[in-house]
């Protein structure tokens, strides 16, 4: 593994960790801020009650996806740190 590819692989884990948590909020966020302009509700906690409830579902479902793309980043790593040291 050489230096572009330590630093792609690290986007690349980045992107698979934070990216569904991002889209999540966005599509939450929007939903509620639809829903609130539609009934005239300006409550500030239930965006942040539907984000948790919403984070708490990806997590259970997605975190072995989510912390997979992490774990195989990680091991690449660590096997190629001999190359980078050396080479």
């Amino acid at each position: 593994m050489s230096d572009n590819g330590v630093n792609s692989g690290a986007w690349l884990a980045f992107a698979e960790l934070a990216g569904p948590v991002l889209l999540l909020m966005l599509v939450i966020g929007l939903a509620a801020g639809i829903l609130q302009t539609a009934t005239q509700v300006r409550e500030a906690s239930i965006p942040f009650v539907l984000k948790l409830g919403g984070m708490a579902v990806l997590t259970t479902v997605a975190g072995s996806f989510m912390m997979g793309g992490v774990e195989h980043y990680a091991t690449r790593l660590f096997n190629a740190i001999p190359g980078l040291v050396h080479g």
